[in-house]
């Protein structure tokens, strides 16, 4: 199960993707943990059918019917993945194949909505243009969306239109929800390691995020070590919240520790605790950041994502960045606006990290 978000993008390369479906079968009795970057709650929470009551009370003495209970997710929910992802099964409803033909060399998954077609469009039309994408890079880079299913039969419909026309959406059977969105990435993984195995580096994203292609690729193949990735934005020294009235609640039979393994702002689940278990470790990249970033043309250019983007913003950046007029200092690095990481800061309610940890990642 996704938790919560201020997602955003992680790179890893292909080959050790393997090692984290390794890492996440092992942890599926830990439960779903996502703690995402994604912009909005995509309606009510959703049960993903239900198990009997484990025999012995939480707590000891004290009975599960007084710990507050996270919607969709309760006590008695599965949480074993290989009930959701079904890995010897071919669970895809639309899947794009022909974009892994031949491989790319980074492939860029974007989790979507099922009713975002407005973002998506935008996303098509600037850094994602095809054109734009086999005249600059050859073929070598591939975008793509992520879905799940729709309760409306009309969104699913469109959906399907949608992927006839452009190709480049793949959907899983699961219900599109917030609550949803680690099934989403582990979904993602199931799909890449089945149908593109020879792509060199994936990149999972959302559809408010806009990615400087051109800055991502100088970055990737600059690296002097490209085998062993997993980039992006690092958290660390995060904290389950405990308030069951906030968003972002963690009761403890759904995770345990005191304290969250550090993780990329994509997700604790697959980018933490598997990551963890498969010794992979994530690395901090100042071109990536889930904090807005201010829309100035020499600011954008030096910034790999940029965060909490509308449809109408994707072609403000994309115009920006591609205005030949605009000269800027080589002195310029990206906007770096200082977040902090407590619930008395403006990310509040999100987690929880000790004052003094703040940046000070191990």
């Amino acid at each position: 199960m996704e938790w919560y978000q201020m997602q955003r993008d992680v790179i890893i390369t292909l080959q050790k993707w393997t090692e984290l479906v390794v890492g996440f079968v092992i942890l599926a009795v830990l439960g779903l943990l996502y703690v995402p970057a994604y912009h909005s709650a995509q309606g009510p929470y959703l049960g993903l059918g239900e198990t009997p009551s484990p025999a012995e009370p939480l707590s000891g003495s004290r009975l599960v019917a007084t710990v507050a209970q996270l919607p969709g997710w309760t006590y008695n929910t599965s949480r074993d993945v290989r009930n959701y992802i079904h890995p010897g099964n071919v669970t895809s409803i639309l899947s794009p194949l022909a974009i892994c033909s031949p491989p790319p060399y980074l492939l860029i998954i974007i989790c979507s909505a099922v009713a975002n077609h407005k973002a998506r469009m935008a996303i098509r039309n600037t850094w994602a243009n095809k054109n734009n994408l086999d005249l600059s890079y050859n073929s070598t880079v591939k975008v793509a969306f992520l879905l799940g299913q729709s309760d409306n039969d009309t969104l699913n419909n469109f959906v399907v239109k949608e992927s006839l026309r452009y190709n480049d959406i793949m959907q899983e059977s699961f219900l599109d929800t917030y609550n949803n969105l680690t099934l989403k990435s582990i979904m993602m993984l199931k799909w890449v390691t089945s149908n593109c195995e020879e792509t060199k580096f994936v990149m999972k994203t959302d559809d408010d995020m806009f990615v400087n292609i051109l800055l991502l690729m100088k970055t990737l193949q600059a690296r002097k070590q490209p085998d062993n990735i997993l980039l992006g934005s690092l958290i660390c020294n995060a904290r389950p919240i405990s308030d069951p009235k906030n968003k972002w609640y963690m009761p403890k039979y759904m995770y345990p520790e005191k304290v969250y393994p550090n993780y990329l702002s994509e997700d604790v689940y697959i980018t933490g605790l598997c990551a963890k278990r498969a010794k992979i470790h994530p690395v901090n990249h100042p071109g990536f950041s889930y904090a807005p970033r201010k829309l100035e043309s020499c600011i954008l250019r030096n910034a790999i994502t940029t965060h909490k983007i509308s449809a109408f913003n994707m072609y403000t950046i994309w115009n920006k960045l591609n205005n030949t007029n605009t000269l800027c200092n080589k002195n310029t690095h990206a906007d770096k606006q200082v977040v902090g990481l407590s619930r008395n800061g403006r990310n509040v309610g999100y987690y929880m990290v000790k004052r003094r940890a703040i940046n000070r990642c191990a």
